[in-house]
C-alpha cells in the first residue's frame, strides 16, 4: 500500500487524475479491512477522525461506487449515544459533553462525484489554543442531493387522470470527528457477562461495557471459547465499538459463530476489548460454565 500512497503524493497525480484502477485497488483494500464506512453508493475512509496533539489537517477519501453521478452536501451534526449504541440528534450538549464544531473547518462543502470517482475532503483543526482539557466530538454528515435525472432512467408518459406517488430514498452517512486535549484518564470495564441461547438455537454473549474518565473509549471486541479439552476457537469479533462521552455504559449483545464440533457445553468464554490500533487490552472478562 505504501507504493500506492507515494504515487498519490506526487504533484502530477491526484485522486481525480490517476487511473481509476488505482483508486479501485485502494478502496477494495480499505473495504476488505473494514476500515471504511459506506452508505448507499458512498464509501468513506477512514470511518472516524481524531485530533490528538498531532496534525492540524486530516483527510477523508470519498468514493462514489454507484452507477450515477452523485452530489453530496457536507455539514456537522451533534449526537447523543444511548446505551444500545444508537444516536439521537441534539442541539444542546449534555452535561459533560462538548461539541467539536466550533474548532473545525471542512472543505469542500459540496462534492460532485462521477461513477467510480474519488475526492479528498480536508478537515482542519482551528482555534486549538482556546481548548480546555477534555474531549470534543461532532459528526461530519454527508448527505446525497436528490438526482432528478439518474443515468439510465427513461422518461415515462403519465396518465394525467391518475394519481401517482413516487418515494425516493435520500442517503446520508456521518462519521465522528473527535478532538482530544490533554491526557486521558479513561478506564473501561466489562461486567454483567452472560450466555444466552434463543428458540432458534442461536447463541449470544451479553455484557455491559462501562466507561469512566474524561474521554471516550473506542476499540474492538474479541470473544474466544475454550472447550473442556482446551481447544481455543474465535467465536465473535466486532470492530469499532465506542462508548462516547458523557455516556458511561453500552449494552452489548453479540451473536456467536458455532464452529463444527463445538457445542458450548462447559468450557470458558473469554471476552477482550482492545484498542482499535495498538491492540492494547482495555478490558477483559471470562465466563465459565
Amino acid at each position: 500500500m505504501a507504493v500506492f500512497w507515494n504515487i498519490l503524493k506526487r504533484k502530477d497525480c491526484s485522486l481525480k487524475t490517476c487511473p481509476l484502477t488505482l483508486v479501485a485497488f485502494i478502496f477494495s483494500f480499505f473495504l476488505f479491512i473494514s476500515a471504511a464506512s459506506a452508505q448507499g453508493d458512498l464509501l468513506i475512509f477512514p470511518k472516524r477522525i481524531v485530533f490528538d496533539e498531532g496534525k492540524r489537517v486530516k483527510q477523508l477519501i470519498l468514493s462514489n461506487i454507484g452507477k450515477d453521478t452523485a452530489v453530496y452536501n457536507v455539514s456537522f451534526l451533534q449526537y447523543r449515544m444511548n446505551e444500545n449504541g444508537g444516536f439521537k440528534a441534539i442541539t444542546t450538549p449534555d452535561v459533560g459533553q462538548y461539541f467539536a464544531t466550533p474548532y473545525l473547518r471542512v472543505f469542500p462543502r459540496t462534492i460532485t462525484l462521477a461513477p467510480n470517482e474519488s475526492q479528498i475532503v480536508k478537515v482542519q483543526l482551528t482555534r486549538s489554543t482556546k481548548l480546555e482539557e477534555g474531549e470534543y466530538r461532532s459528526h461530519l454528515y454527508f448527505r446525497a442531493k436528490k438526482n432528478n435525472n439518474p443515468l439510465g432512467r427513461k422518461e415515462n408518459v403519465l396518465d394525467s387522470t391518475s394519481i401517482s406517488v413516487k418515494l425516493e430514498a435520500i442517503f446520508g452517512i456521518s462519521i465522528a470527528i473527535i478532538i482530544k486535549k490533554g491526557t486521558s484518564n479513561t478506564i473501561t470495564k466489562i461486567s454483567n457477562l452472560f450466555y444466552e441461547k434463543d428458540k432458534e438455537l442461536n447463541h449470544f454473549i451479553n455484557f455491559n461495557l462501562y466507561r469512566t474518565g474524561n474521554m471516550s473509549t473506542y476499540g474492538d471486541i474479541h470473544i474466544n471459547y475454550v472447550s473442556n479439552n482446551n481447544t481455543i476457537v474465535e467465536v465473535a469479533k466486532i470492530k469499532g465499538v465506542a462508548v462516547y462521552t458523557p455516556g458511561e455504559v453500552r449494552k452489548v449483545k453479540i451473536q456467536l459463530k458455532t464452529p463444527k464440533g463445538i457445542t458450548f457445553t462447559g468450557g470458558t468464554f473469554k471476552v477482550a476489548y482492545t484498542a482499535n490500533e495498538s491492540k492494547e487490552i482495555l478490558a477483559d472478562a471470562e465466563l465459565q460454565f
